[in-house]
C-alpha cells in the first residue's frame, strides 16, 4: 500500500480459511492487527420513480404505515440484487412480457427458435420460446384484460428490473420469469399441473402459486411432489377471506395447494403496513410458514406492474406469496447450492418475529429478504473426505465439519468418462466433528469420484481432496452375529445382526415355529438395514430365525437363532 508499506494484504490457503489465519497472525509479536479484507458496497435506493409506492421493499411511513414494516429491500439490495442464472416460474394469469419494466427479465427457451414452427428442444411444445398458454395451447402466455393483470402484478413483485428508471423494482432485479399462463380468474387443475411439470423440465428454482381453492386434488400434490424431486420451492398463497372459503384458520379449514403437507410447500399470508395481519388473511399455527405485505385493500395496497405497461395497486396474500418468492430468487442467486428444504428452512428463521402473528404461523414472522441473504461470515472448507460402498446403489460419504455456521454442502460426482465434476446434491449443515450423506444413485461396477464443499451466504469454500469408491459385483456377505429376544416393551421379538456386506440390495427376515417346516418370509427391508421388530408371534412358542441377504448376483443367509416367546 502506498501510504503504509508495512500493510500487508495476504491471500491465504482456502483450507486454512480466513477466520482461522486471522487468529494465527494475531499470536505473532511481530503482527501489530489482523483483519479480513472487507467488500463495502454502495447504499441502494433505486431510482425507478414509483418506488415510493413500495411500501413492502421499504416502509418510512409514506402511506400511514408503521415504519420498517417491510421485507428490507434495500438492506438486502446493499448485498445482492439477483442473477439472471435463476427461473421463477409465474403459474397464473400470463405475464405481459412486452412491458418495459419486465422485458429484460422475460425467461426464453435457449434451446428453442421462435417461429419455426419446430420442437428443437423435443419437450412436446413447438416454439416455447418464452412460455406456454396451457389455456389456448398455444406459445403465446400473454396475460389478458379477463385475467386482471393478476399475473403481471404478481411477476413484477418478483422480478420487475430494479435501478432502470422505469416504474416499480421487483424483490429480485435481476431474474427470469417463467411466464405459465393457466387461465383467468380460475385455473383448471389440469392446466396447473401441465404448467408445473413444464416448469420442472426448464429448470425452475421457483415456483410461485397465488391461487387456491378447497378441494384436494391428488395430481396437484403429486405434481408438486414431482417438484419437490427436483429440488424446486413451491412458495403458494395461504388464501383470502371469501364466501366460499369463509374460515380464515388453514389449520382448521385446509386451503389447497398452501396446505399440502411437502417440505417444499411454504404458505404465504399477508400482512399490512403497520405489521399486521390483514383481515382478508388466511393464516395458520402449523400450516403457514411466514408472513409477507399483501395489503390492505386500498389505495395504500401493492404497487406493482399492470398489463398494457401500466401499473396498479391490487391486495391479498397472492401479493404475499411474491415477495418471498422474489427473496428465495434472490438467495438462490447468492447461494446457487442452497436446497429447497434449506431455503424453506432460512425464510422461516431469518424472519422478523411480529406479535401480531403470534400463533397465526410457523415462524411467527413477516420475511426479511436482508437477514435472509446475510452471513457474517463464510465458512471453513471440510477436509478428509472419504468413500466407502455401503449397498447395491448406495457410497457412504464422511468428512470433517471445520464450521459451525454453514447452511450446508454441495457434493460433486463425476462418473466415469466424464471431463469434470457435476452438482449431484446438497447435504445438510451439520455441527459434528463428522458429517455423512449417502449417494443413493451410485451403480455397481464402476468407479465414481467424489469433492466436496460448504457453503453459506457470505461464500462458498475450497473443495476437499477428491475420493473414489466402487461397489463390487459379486454375492453379498452373510450377515453375522444374528441375534433375537423378546422385548416386553414393544410386546416383539427384535432382531439384531451385523451388516457385514457392502453390495447388498435388500434384506428378507424368515422365521419359523418350533412346529413348522416350511420357513416364511415375514419382512423385506432395504440396504444397511440391522434390525427388525416381529411382533407378530404366538405366546409359550419357540421361533427359529434367519436373515437373507441379496442382490442382483446372489445370496447368502445368516445362522439361525432361536427365541422363546413367553405368555403375552
Amino acid at each position: 500500500f502506498l501510504g503504509d508499506p508495512y500493510l500487508l494484504h495476504i491471500r491465504v490457503p482456502e483450507h486454512i480459511g480466513t477466520e482461522r489465519a486471522i487468529s494465527l497472525l494475531k499470536t505473532n509479536p511481530n503482527a501489530e492487527y489482523a483483519e479480513k479484507n472487507g467488500l463495502c458496497r454502495p447504499f441502494v435506493i433505486p431510482i425507478d420513480p414509483d418506488f415510493y409506492k413500495q411500501w413492502g421493499m421499504r416502509n418510512i411511513g409514506q402511506t400511514g404505515g408503521k415504519p420498517d414494516a417491510d421485507i428490507d429491500a434495500t438492506d438486502a439490495w446493499n448485498i445482492f440484487t439477483g442473477s439472471p442464472d435463476v427461473v421463477v416460474a409465474v403459474i397464473d394469469s400470463g405475464i405481459d412480457y412486452n412491458h418495459l419494466d419486465l422485458q429484460a427479465n422475460i425467461w426464453t427457451n435457449p434451446n428453442e427458435i421462435p417461429g419455426n414452427g419446430i420442437d428443437e428442444d423435443g419437450n412436446g411444445y413447438i416454439d416455447d420460446y418464452r412460455g406456454w398458454n396451457f389455456v389456448s395451447g398455444n406459445n403465446d402466455p400473454m396475460d389478458t384484460e379477463a385475467g386482471e393483470s393478476h399475473g403481471t402484478h404478481i411477476a413484477g413483485i418478483i422480478g420487475a428490473v430494479g435501478n432502470n428508471g422505469e416504474g416499480v423494482a421487483g424483490v429480485c432485479w435481476t431474474v427470469k420469469l417463467m411466464a405459465l399462463r393457466c387461465g383467468d380468474v380460475t385455473y383448471p387443475v389440469n392446466n396447473l399441473i401441465n404448467a408445473i411439470d413444464y416448469a420442472i423440465a426448464m429448470n425452475a428454482r421457483v415456483m410461485n402459486a397465488s391461487w387456491g381453492w378447497l378441494t384436494h386434488s391428488q395430481s396437484l400434490y403429486e405434481a408438486i411432489l414431482r417438484a419437490r424431486d427436483k429440488g424446486i420451492l413451491f412458495v403458494a398463497a395461504a388464501g383470502n377471506y371469501h364466501w366460499s372459503m369463509p374460515e380464515l384458520d388453514n389449520d382448521k379449514q385446509p386451503v389447497y395447494p398452501a396446505s399440502y403437507y411437502l417440505d417444499n410447500v411454504l404458505a404465504v399470508l399477508a400482512t399490512d403496513y403497520e405489521d399486521k395481519l390483514n383481515p382478508f388473511s388466511h393464516y395458520g399455527k402449523r400450516s403457514v410458514g411466514v408472513g409477507a405485505p399483501g395489503g390492505p385493500i386500498t389505495t395504500s395496497g401493492i404497487w406493482s406492474t399492470w398489463l398494457g405497461g401500466g401499473y396498479g395497486f391490487m391486495s391479498g396474500t397472492s401479493m404475499a406469496a411474491p415477495h418471498v418468492a422474489g427473496a428465495t430468487a434472490l438467495a438462490i442467486g447468492k447461494c446457487p447450492p442452497i436446497s429447497h428444504s434449506q431455503l424453506k428452512s432460512r425464510l422461516m428463521a431469518k424472519v422478523d418475529v411480529l406479535s401480531s402473528l403470534k400463533n397465526k404461523c410457523v415462524s411467527e414472522g413477516r420475511v426479511n429478504a436482508h437477514k435472509l441473504i446475510y452471513d457474517p461470515a463464510a465458512p471453513n472448507a471440510p477436509s478428509n473426505l472419504g468413500a466407502v460402498s455401503t449397498g447395491w446403489t448406495t457410497i457412504t460419504l464422511t468428512w470433517a465439519d471445520n464450521s459451525t455456521n454453514e447452511i450446508g454442502f454441495e457434493l460433486q460426482r463425476k462418473d466415469p468418462g466424464m471431463p469434470d465434476h457435476a452438482y449431484l446434491k446438497s447435504a445438510d449443515a451439520h455441527q459434528t466433528s463428522i458429517a455423512s450423506v449417502n449417494d443413493w444413485t451410485a451403480v455397481a461396477g464402476q468407479p465414481f469420484f467424489y469433492r466436496l464443499r460448504a457453503y453459506n451466504m457470505a461464500g462458498i469454500t475450497g473443495f476437499t481432496n477428491e475420493v473414489n469408491a466402487t461397489i463390487p459385483v459379486g454375492t453379498p456377505e452373510a450377515p453375522s452375529w444374528l441375534f433375537g429376544v423378546w422385548e416386553w416393551g414393544w410386546g416383539a421379538v427384535h432382531l439384531t445382526w451385523t451388516d457385514t456386506s457392502n453390495n447388498e440390495e435388500y434384506y428378507y427376515v424368515e422365521r419359523k415355529s418350533e412346529w413348522e417346516v416350511q420357513w416364511a418370509q415375514i419382512a423385506q427391508l432395504g440396504q444397511n438395514y440391522a434390525s427388525h421388530y416381529d411382533p407378530g408371534v404366538a405366546g409359550d412358542t419357540i421361533y427359529h430365525y434367519r436373515v437373507k441377504v441379496t442382490n442382483p448376483i446372489g445370496y447368502a443367509y445368516s445362522d439361525i437363532v432361536p427365541v422363546y416367546v413367553p405368555w403375552h
